[in-house]
């Protein structure tokens, strides 16, 4: 390389300053969650701790997470929606 070229800076990498990135909050307990793994290393995040990780894996075991779901039997909420877009459809229409 010539003395008129210029090398390119290296690549740098940034550090985190602060153990805790501020309104994350562990969805268990509501406390600060754990900062970010280092390379290589392991976090409970989004969580504060191990304990409250494995209290919310134990929740999806016991099944207290659920999606509430229509019974495929019960029409009459599917008829009502039908019934609300004919109405709509033919006050446009007018």
């Amino acid at each position: 390389m010539s003395e008129t070229e210029t090398m390119t800076s290296p690549i740098r990498k940034t550090v985190q300053t602060s153990t805790t990135i501020v309104g994350l909050e562990c969805p268990t307990c509501g406390e600060a969650a754990a900062p970010p793994a280092n390379n290589g290393g392991k976090s409970p995040r989004p969580f504060c701790s191990t304990r409250c990780a494995e209290v919310d894996l134990g929740r999806w075991f016991r099944g207290q997470y659920t999606i509430p779901a229509v019974d495929a039997a019960d029409d009459t909420i599917v008829e009502a929606l039908i019934a609300k877009v004919e109405t709509a459809a033919g006050e446009s229409e007018k």
